[in-house]
């Protein structure tokens, strides 16, 4: 059914405007949190000025940062019993608290402020790092419940921009901070005043749906979209795909302009238009806030009352009576969609004439029997815990308690949601499966993302240009956004033909058996496609995983899984960076004679740490296609008694 509008002028605020509201913040967000993968842009400071570090030394600076980055299990804890509020409120001030630190470190390379030990570096970098799984978790898991219907479009834009903003921030340094500063001061200024700002609107206005705020077509499923068999709402196709242009627009621009600093030299007047350029793209998503449409029946949930006596005046007593039981009776019952779960609204209400008719209102009494667990409309509630549901659970629900799962009796593309707590999980094989493949594939990221600036003047000893070094960490957060683009696009066409999303896991480690021995063969100039196609691993793996994650877990058990996971991120700088990858390139920049640059020159240099990635891959890949095929067939994390 087609849904009646209102309309409203440009700042007149609406539930709908409201929510828009808080996905663009979410993006700021997601760009703050961008500037945690640019580690490459500032690490060639430090081995000038008094600091000389070796290798080993900026991968051990690297490695803490990488540490506390996925250091997440408390993130997750925070998140699910306290929200997302207070969760990105520690994130926040982290965050400053971190860049502040590398300010004062850096502000006097020759004499610094704070002293120019690897261990005073060490703390505030891996400070700013420790933030990044408060403002994923906080922002993220927070939009895709508040956006429950459109989970897709949130990984296709706001997960997008946790890659594309590495992308943007380079862009900005390269405008702003290369040319026209002797130091990397002035950039961490820039990331600290900018995370102040953004964590602050988070901090205000980042909420989950309640039973007064929640909007139907947003984080409600609407009767079409049910009737259609699941997929994303017509209803507000329009401010997304504003966004989903914006974004393509953002990405093409990011790795069309790469491309040019790689081959050109730029003028001051050119890195000021990029600059400006890179700030409007990321303004420019408050225009879905202008064009997203205001419907009536989002009106009536928050002034229901209001409306049914504007109603009453204008159409008698029993249209009255009708509209006003129907405004305040909009009822709630979850429906299980393939990987998530939708608050369905009984929108009946939307006509009173139909609503009057006797058919409708039965049909209205046995939905608020629905939402009061006096009867069960499509079958029982799918049973949420790692075995086997029971025949038939016949507990009553307290009205307003909405179950996370409910399992058609014709819907046999249910999954069970699993809602065991952490450790019972880990205990089996399922989740072990995933973490091995987020190890190999987060590895890879590691490899690259840390040492990009290393990678880069090993293979381009005698022409190692800045600019250079930063458009190398522009196209590898491209190409993660453009990654999370394609896992965005496809979600809601996989879940249509009822397939989980867990089929595209083996994906990232695929791509990263391509992409890692690029990078021993690729001559410099074309350094570009190894670190695109490992980016685009990265991309794929950082977008699907939390589908996953959403897809296979109840709503409060999300956090303290994803966080799990992270655990794999955090061992792979110990193996790759502090065993491998420091070590070998130290060594043989001793054997080479260029101890005094802290440089090394050929593949040499990094073909250990690439080769033994690439193995690890191997292994991940057909482990990520055993957890599709064994979550498929049992619908979900269930263990057999």
């Amino acid at each position: 059914m087609v849904y009646p509008t209102y309309r409203t002028t440009l700042l007149q605020p609406t539930l709908e405007k409201a929510w828009f509201c808080q996905f663009c913040i979410g993006i700021l967000i997601c760009v703050n949190n961008g500037a945690c993968f640019t580690f490459g842009i500032f690490s060639p400071y430090m081995k000038t000025g008094a600091f000389h570090y070796t290798q080993s030394q900026i991968d051990a600076v690297s490695t803490v940062g990488v540490l506390l980055s996925y250091f997440s299990i408390p993130t997750g804890f925070l998140y699910d019993r306290k929200g997302p509020a207070a969760t990105l409120f520690v994130g926040t001030v982290l965050n400053v608290t971190g860049w502040m630190g590398m300010y004062f470190i850096f502000k006097n390379m020759e004499h610094p402020l704070l002293s120019n030990s690897v261990v005073v570096m060490a703390f505030f970098f891996g400070l700013s790092q420790l933030s990044a799984s408060f403002y994923e978790t906080g922002s993220v898991l927070t939009n895709l419940s508040s956006f429950s219907c459109y989970q897709g479009r949130v990984v296709l834009i706001q997960k997008t921009f946790m890659g594309l903003g590495s992308s943007l921030v380079a862009q900005i340094y390269v405008a702003f901070f290369e040319k026209n500063f002797s130091g990397v001061a002035p950039f961490f200024a820039f990331l600290f005043l900018y995370s102040a700002f953004a964590g602050t609107l988070a901090v205000l206005y980042l909420r989950l749906p309640t039973p007064e705020t929640r909007c139907v077509g947003l984080n409600v499923e609407d009767s079409q979209t049910r009737a259609l068999g699941g997929g994303e709402p017509r209803m507000f196709r329009r401010p997304f795909s504003v966004g989903t242009l914006i974004l393509c627009v953002s990405v093409a621009f990011v790795l069309v302009t790469s491309l040019f600093e790689n081959f050109v030299e730029l003028t001051d007047a050119m890195r000021v238009w990029i600059g400006v350029a890179t700030i409007l793209l990321c303004l420019s998503f408050i225009s879905m806030v202008f064009t997203t449409p205001s419907y009536e029946v989002n009106r009536w949930w928050g002034e229901g009352e209001v409306f049914a006596q504007e109603t009453a005046g204008l159409e008698g007593p029993q249209t009255a009576t009708t509209t006003t039981m129907n405004a305040a009776g909009l009822t709630s019952a979850m429906l299980e969609e393939g990987d998530r779960a939708h608050e369905v609204v009984e929108d009946g209400a939307l006509s009173a004439e139909v609503a009057a008719s006797a058919t409708q209102q039965k049909s209205l009494d046995d939905d608020s029997a629905i939402a009061k667990g006096e009867a069960l409309k499509y079958g029982t509630v799918a049973h949420t815990s790692g075995s086997f549901p029971p025949p038939s659970p016949t507990a009553d629900m307290p009205y307003g308690a909405l179950p996370d799962d409910l399992e058609s009796a014709g819907n046999p593309f249910a999954f069970h949601l699993n809602d065991e707590s952490l450790w019972v999980n880990v205990q089996h094989r399922e989740v072990w499966l995933l973490w091995i493949v987020c190890f190999g594939a987060w590895s890879a990221m590691t490899v690259v993302s840390s040492n990009s600036s290393q990678i880069y003047q090993a293979l381009a000893y005698d022409s190692f240009s800045l600019t250079v070094n930063t458009v190398f960490v522009s196209v590898y957060g491209a190409a993660s956004a453009v990654g999370r683009i394609i896992v965005g696009f496809l979600h809601p066409r996989l879940a249509r033909r009822h397939i989980p999303i867990s089929v595209l896991l083996p994906f990232a480690p695929l791509l990263n058996i391509v992409g890692l021995p690029l990078f021993l063969i690729a001559p410099a100039r074309m350094l570009f496609l190894p670190f695109f196609v490992v980016g685009l691993g990265v991309g794929f793996s950082w977008g699907s995983t939390v589908l996953i994650i959403t897809s296979l877990f109840t709503r409060n058990n999300c956090g303290k899984h994803y966080s799990f996971l992270y655990t794999a991120g955090m061992l792979s700088p110990l193996i790759f960076n502090m065993a491998l990858f420091g070590p070998v390139y130290d060594h043989y920049r001793e054997v080479q004679g260029h101890g005094s640059d802290g440089s090394c020159e050929g593949v040499v240099c990094i073909a250990a740490p690439m080769l033994v990635c690439t193995a690890l891959n191997v292994i991940a890949a057909p482990l990520g296609y055993i957890f599709f095929k064994r979550t498929t067939a049992r619908r979900g994390i269930v263990y057999t008694a």
